[in-house]
């Protein structure tokens, strides 16, 4: 039904572990923009950049983070 969507979507995203994949020889900083897209092109589910919150201090190592997605 349409209303189980969205705890469908939010089950699926809670199993996922999505990877980004980053240079190692440039300065980067991950953002909404490179996230959203990684959800689409690994994960295939399509998150607009408003909808993610990465964590308050710049991502520009590598290692393992969180991100909200908010589900509507």
């Amino acid at each position: 039904t349409p209303s189980s969507l969205p705890l469908q979507t939010i089950k699926f995203l809670k199993s996922c572990r999505l990877e980004v994949g980053m240079k190692n020889n440039v300065k980067w900083e991950l953002n909404n923009e490179i996230v959203a897209r990684h959800f689409l092109k690994n994960l295939r589910v399509f998150v607009p950049p408003h909808a993610l919150k990465l964590p308050e201090e710049p991502i520009t190592r590598w290692g393992e983070y969180w991100c909200d997605v908010t589900v509507s």
